[in-house]
């Protein structure tokens, strides 16, 4: 009887710690301020996880502002960006989707598109967005220049533009 005992108290015991050990691991993967797997370069982590940004739409010659507004971005893990913002109401824009690659230690590109609509709900064509990004040494900040295109339907180039953006990664807390 006090052998079986001893048994299940060990074996509570070890399923316990495989339990944590495992729990331990799977937490370790993420990271509270991202997900990011590593640090850019030593000093905080890389681009992946949730931003709040703030996007400005500049005349690319002169800089002077068109609007500024406020958006998501998320850098999700294999090189995916998934985007909103406030720059147009969400019946007049689709969320965006694009890419983006590691330039550098703390050096970033990428490009996404949108839909955008007319005010009778009829395709009005696509804003792309092509963008470098330069984070922080310590990766709670980065700032990004970038062009903007504005295509009609058929994918025909109808406007150009520049944007600059900062951003600082979501907190949870």
């Amino acid at each position: 009887m006090k052998n079986i005992f001893t048994q299940s108290v060990i074996g509570t015991f070890l399923g316990i710690l495989l339990l944590f050990g495992c729990a331990t691991s799977s937490v370790l993967g993420q990271n509270a301020q991202g997900g990011a797997k590593g640090f850019a370069d030593g000093f905080g982590p890389g681009i992946e996880g949730v931003w709040r940004t703030t996007i400005t739409q500049r005349v690319c010659g002169s800089g002077v502002v068109i609007r500024t507004a406020k958006g998501l971005t998320t850098f999700n893990e294999g090189g995916t960006i998934a985007e909103t913002s406030n720059a147009l109401a969400p019946a007049f824009r689709s969320p965006g989707h694009g890419l983006w690659e590691k330039q550098s230690s703390r050096t970033y590109s990428g490009a996404f598109v949108f839909q955008i609509f007319n005010p009778d709900g009829s395709f009005a064509g696509t804003q792309k967005i092509s963008q470098t990004y330069q984070l922080s040494r310590f990766g709670d900040t980065y700032s990004s220049t970038g062009t903007v295109q504005i295509l009609d339907p058929n994918d025909n180039i109808i406007a150009n533009g520049c944007a600059t953006a900062t951003a600082t990664r979501f907190d949870p807390r």
